[in-house]
């Protein structure tokens, strides 16, 4: 991603869950200097971003920090090629790939499932007094023949 398409990213996060909602933008700039922030461009336009870290940022594993498609070009396999590419990265690196996700947005929830993630735990009261972020996790590579030693696998 670069400074051309923040103005189209900070769009499509306006327009969908959770900013919606949380009335909550993205300052794209820090992610872009981080080159941590992509954009997925059709037609000569922004329809998606992700934002991620792939390094270990916890447990061994990378961090999706924000994931969004143009709500006109939902369900069409942007948001998973999206996905699909920061789990490619994050795994040359990372064992896992974990991201949060509001209770709020059930479509979300449905989503991750679908890609292979599994809840892991729950922080209540976390940004909205009442409401619950779900901790999701998926594992990116397989255990290390040294870790199943370990465990007597």
């Amino acid at each position: 991603m670069t400074g051309s398409h923040r103005k189209a990213c900070e769009s499509i996060a306006a327009a969908s869950d959770p900013w919606k909602t949380l009335n909550e933008g993205i300052t794209f700039q820090p992610f872009i200097d981080l080159k941590q922030a992509y954009v997925c461009v059709a037609g000569g336009h922004a329809v998606g971003f992700i934002i991620f870290m792939p390094a270990p940022v916890f447990a061994r594993g990378g961090y999706l920090r924000a994931i969004g498609v143009l709500p006109s070009m939902q369900r069409q396999g942007i948001g998973e090629k999206l996905l699909l590419f920061a789990e490619e990265l994050a795994a040359r690196r990372a064992q896992f790939f974990y991201l949060c996700v509001s209770d709020f947005n059930p479509k979300a929830r449905a989503f991750y499932k679908k890609q292979g993630y599994a809840k892991a735990g729950k922080l209540d009261d976390l940004i909205i007094p009442g409401s619950s972020e779900y901790i999701y996790w998926k594992r990116l590579k397989p255990l290390s023949r040294k870790t199943r030693r370990a465990h007597g696998d």
